[in-house]
């Protein structure tokens, strides 16, 4: 009885540890182009937050009037709050120019000092330069007049 030559039909553990060893060398580029790619996406997506969160803190300010209101705080939206303070530039005017350029108004001009904190902590900051005006009576020949 002779014997047949053993004919293999699968692959060697050698063969398989291999290609495992060609398999993983091939992957960590991917990888690590995954771990790059998603740490740009989580920066990129704070970056329009913030953006965002800068426009809506403008727009605050800019309908602000620092006379009447010189210091406060507003929600920007949860966890965000924006704080400003007002320092006048010039003092307002304490008279009323009936006829006059003013007419009925206080007038001064303000530094606008704004915060916005996000978590309780400051995010960032700017300042502005604004108008502050307030109506005020004048009296005519004794009579208020508004």
């Amino acid at each position: 009885m002779q014997r047949r030559p053993h004919q293999s039909s699968g692959f060697t553990l050698l063969e398989a540890i291999v290609a495992l060893a060609v398999l993983g060398m091939m992957l960590i580029p991917i990888m690590s182009f995954m771990a790059s790619a998603t740490r740009q996406i989580t920066a990129a997506a704070e970056s329009n937050q913030r953006v965002a969160q800068q426009q809506s803190a403008m727009a605050v300010i800019a309908m602000l009037n620092p006379l009447v209101l010189p210091q406060g705080e507003a929600a920007l939206s949860e966890g965000v709050v924006l704080r400003w303070t007002s320092t006048p530039l010039v003092d307002p005017n304490t008279e009323g120019y009936l006829g006059g350029r003013m007419g009925n108004f206080r007038v001064a001009f303000f530094t606008v000092n704004a915060e916005v904190y996000k978590d309780e902590k400051l995010w960032f900051d700017f300042s502005a330069r604004k108008l502050g005006y307030q109506p005020m009576a004048v009296t005519i020949t004794g009579v208020p007049v508004q």
